[in-house]
């Protein structure tokens, strides 16, 4: 499919390839867009009063709906539903960066950082397999978030299983280690199954001497045959929170239940560790997993877009780093 993308003078694809032989400024990067949703819109003074006179009214903001036409009126002010995009299999090259610029202030410090990310034409990205099948994706927009692993915490071994189970447990505590949780931040895999259903994703810990679990479970079924890249925040997550995952030009849902597990607590002793990482399936038929993380991310905001046509793209992008690891583990 790529190949039919006209490279210009200077292939970046190519460049990208035998700079990230020798260098790790060679990036996979997750693109998200957050949500867009319908604008607060009134045609009546109110709950009991007459329709106001002309057209609607609106607000400007947006509500929590994503309704094609407004409840109260026929007219369309929403037209086609836009979802959070969650978009794998991105390339790019990262240089420089200033990783921890810090900024002391009346109430304490604030950490930001910047970086410049270097990527073949807007051309070739649509090309790419997930940007490709979903009409959701037109062109990089400014405030669209890159998520770049910034450090791996854990990396567990590519793992098989022929038939032995619907379950494929991974020990993340081997032997008599107590590895801590508050680092970690998203968890992403590579996933391939014969014949069944992806059904839940559970990260399980002790936590206080008690063991605790966060499932996501997948709300729309769905067999990947071929490998497909999941990718899910596991930090902050909240009981009957959904995220959603762009697969082969669908979005596919996932809601977070039960969620009991609290990362920022699992400071790496005996009694508050992360234990296992648990993939189920509807049956127990071949399951491949592989290139498995569990990492902590640096989330950059798409700040300036420098188009070079057919050449590449100059995006400027920054962070605001938020809490510092060290917080984490003392407050919790």
């Amino acid at each position: 499919m790529v190949n039919t993308v006209k490279l210009g003078s200077l292939n970046f694809p190519k460049l990208m390839r035998q700079i990230g032989q020798r260098t790790n400024q060679v990036r996979d990067l997750v693109f998200m867009r957050d949500a867009i949703f319908n604008k607060e819109t009134k045609t009546r003074k109110g709950p009991s009063g007459g329709d106001l006179a002309g057209p609607a009214v609106n607000f400007g903001y947006e509500n929590n709906l994503n309704t094609n036409v407004a409840a109260d009126t026929d007219d369309s002010l929403y037209h086609v539903i836009t979802p959070e995009l969650t978009l794998t299999g991105l390339k790019a090259v990262q240089t420089p960066i200033i990783s921890r610029s810090g900024e002391l202030e009346r109430t304490g410090h604030r950490i930001t950082g910047s970086c410049t990310f270097y990527m073949p034409s807007l051309s070739y990205i649509r090309a790419l397999p997930e940007f490709s099948e979903t009409t959701q994706f037109d062109e990089l927009e400014t405030y669209d978030k890159l998520m770049d692993m910034e450090r791996i915490i854990q990396n567990p071994a590519d793992l098989t299983a022929d038939g032995d189970s619907a379950d494929l447990t991974i020990d993340l505590s081997p032997g008599s280690t107590y590895p801590a949780g508050y680092e970690i931040d998203r968890i992403q895999f590579k996933i391939k199954i014969t014949t069944d259903n992806l059904t839940s994703i559970t990260l399980n810990g002790v936590q206080g001497g008690a063991g605790k679990a966060l499932t996501w479970t997948a709300t729309d079924t769905f067999t990947p045959s071929s490998f497909v890249t999941i990718d899910l925040p596991v930090r902050d997550i909240e009981s009957g929170s959904t995220k959603e995952i762009q697969l082969s030009g669908e979005g596919k849902t996932f809601t977070a239940n039960p969620v009991t597990l609290d990362l920022d607590k699992l400071s790496g002793d005996s009694n508050n560790y992360l234990s296992s990482l648990v993939i189920a399936t509807s049956d127990d038929k071949s399951v491949e997993l592989k290139d498995i993380y569990l990492y902590k991310e640096a989330e950059w905001r798409v700040e300036t877009i420098k188009d070079y046509r057919d050449e590449y793209m100059e995006i400027g992008a920054v962070r605001v780093r938020g809490d510092r690891t060290s917080r984490r583990r003392t407050y919790g």
